[in-house]
């Protein structure tokens, strides 16, 4: 089987006015969209508050692109695991989850800023390693 990795990082952004909700309920909206077989979608709906779609449009769709044509790589996608969440003061939050599919796991990290009121996507990595599990 041909082993492929995806990793995309995206640099944190100034937010323009996020929208409602926690990182958790975020991240979780986001891959219950790719499950659903959403993706454009649920990335659309995740950067919401966030400039990355206006100052990197070109970052986005690669980011778009390479989830929708290498996901298949692991067959059906199944559902999706919480594995944890860690704060870093109370202005950022890390969550990571495992994207379960027939042939294999894909770890997704996701980073959320919260400036002042509302939080925003700052960076999201995803990839078929376990390194992002630590």
């Amino acid at each position: 089987m041909k082993k492929m990795l995806l990793l995309f990082t995206l640099v944190p952004m100034l937010a323009l006015g996020a929208s409602p909700g926690t990182p958790r309920a975020k991240a979780e909206a986001f891959l219950g969209s790719v499950v659903a077989g959403d993706i454009a979608g649920g990335y659309d709906r995740l950067f919401v508050g966030s400039t990355i779609p206006k100052n990197k449009p070109q970052a986005v769709t690669l980011l778009k692109t390479q989830t929708q044509s290498g996901l298949p790589l692991y067959g059906k996608t199944l559902g999706y695991e919480f594995v944890k969440e860690e704060s870093y003061g109370n202005s950022i939050d890390r969550l990571v989850f495992i994207l379960k599919s027939e042939v294999g796991p894909t770890i997704w990290e996701f980073y959320f800023y919260k400036p002042a009121d509302s939080w925003f996507l700052a960076n999201i990595v995803f990839n078929d390693q376990f390194t992002l599990l630590k």
